[in-house]
C-alpha cells in the first residue's frame, strides 16, 4: 500500500507538472497582430517593417493598418512599438511630431495619437470625417498587452513642489553627458527656490554609472559631511548637485540653486522614495 501510495503520488505530480507546462504553452501562443480589428472590423490591409530605424533607434517594429470604415472611408493606423514604454514616451514627449490628445491637420487628414505602454498609436482619416476619440481610444485599449497609465516610476520622485509640465525623460544624454541608461526627471519649485530629481529607469550597473559619473564636473562639497558613496558636482554657474548609485543598483540625482545642506536633505528624502519603491 505504501508503494501504491507513492507511486499514486508521484503520478500526480507528474500530471500537475505536464498541466502546469502545457498552461505556460498556451499563454505563450504568439499574438496574430494582422487580424486586429477596429470596432468589428477586419484590417483591409496589413504590414509590418522590422527594419533598423536610424531617426528612431529604441523602435523596434512599425505595424501598419488600414480599415475601410464605409465605401469612400478609411481610416488609417500606425503603430510604433518601442523596446520599452521609457523609450515610447521620450518619443512621443520629445520628438515634437504629436500634441497629445489635439488633432493635427496634416494635408487633407486629421491625426490624431495616443501613447499607451511601449506603443504609440498614430490615426489618419478624412478631414471631413468625424470619429470619436473614444473609439480610437478603444481600439488602444484592446489593443494585446495595453496596461496604460503614466510610468510608474515617476511615482517613486517626491510630490511636494512638483512643478506642473516639468517632467522629461533622458535617453541618451544625461545633464549634458553621454548616457546608457534612460532616466526620468521631475522639476520642483518653492517660491524662488527650484531644484530637480532624476531617477534611472531601472538598474543600472556600476560600469555604466560609474563612466557617466566621471564626465561630471567635481566638486568638494561645502557645511556637509561628504559620503563615500555619493559624487559632488557643479551643475551650472551656481548650481550643484548630489549622485549616488543607490543599493540594488538604481541611480538618484538631485542638483539646483539650494545649499548644500539643502540639497543634502532633499537628496536623502528622494533616495529613500526611489530605493523603497516597487519600480
Amino acid at each position: 500500500m505504501r508503494f501504491s501510495s507513492k507511486l499514486l503520488g508521484c503520478v500526480l505530480a507528474v500530471s500537475l507538472a505536464a498541466g502546469l507546462v502545457a498552461c505556460q504553452k498556451k499563454e505563450e501562443k504568439p499574438i496574430d497582430y494582422s487580424t486586429i480589428a477596429y470596432k468589428f472590423l477586419k484590417p483591409a490591409s496589413f504590414a509590418v517593417d522590422s527594419s533598423k530605424n536610424d531617426e528612431i533607434p529604441s523602435l523596434e517594429r512599425r505595424l501598419d493598418y488600414r480599415y475601410a470604415v464605409m465605401l469612400g472611408d478609411t481610416l488609417d493606423v500606425t503603430v510604433l512599438d518601442f523596446k520599452s514604454d521609457v523609450y515610447a514616451l521620450d518619443y512621443y514627449m520629445n520628438s515634437g511630431h504629436f500634441q497629445g490628445s489635439i488633432p493635427i491637420l496634416r494635408g487633407n487628414f486629421l491625426e490624431q495619437s495616443f501613447r499607451a505602454d511601449k506603443h504609440i498609436f498614430i490615426f489618419r482619416h478624412d478631414s471631413y470625417r468625424r470619429y470619436e476619440r473614444g473609439d480610437l481610444e478603444n481600439y488602444v485599449r484592446r489593443f494585446p498587452g495595453f496596461h496604460g497609465g503614466f510610468p510608474q516610476a515617476f511615482l517613486s520622485l517626491p510630490f511636494d513642489y512638483r512643478e506642473q509640465g516639468r517632467t522629461s525623460i533622458q535617453t541618451r544624454f544625461f545633464l549634458g553627458i553621454k548616457s546608457t541608461f534612460p532616466v526620468l526627471v521631475q522639476s520642483y519649485r518653492d517660491g524662488n527656490l527650484r531644484w530637480n530629481v532624476a531617477r534611472s529607469w531601472d538598474q543600472v550597473e556600476s560600469e555604466d554609472y560609474e563612466t557617466w559619473a566621471t564626465g561630471l564636473r567635481q566638486v568638494v562639497p561645502k557645511d556637509i559631511m561628504a559620503a563615500s558613496d555619493c559624487v559632488y558636482f557643479e551643475a551650472g554657474e551656481g548650481s550643484y548637485g548630489i549622485a549616488s548609485r543607490l543599493d540594488g543598483g538604481r541611480v538618484a540625482v538631485v542638483w539646483g540653486y539650494l545649499s548644500w545642506p539643502d540639497l543634502e536633505r532633499i537628496f536623502f528624502t528622494a533616495s529613500d522614495r526611489i530605493y523603497e519603491a516597487r519600480f
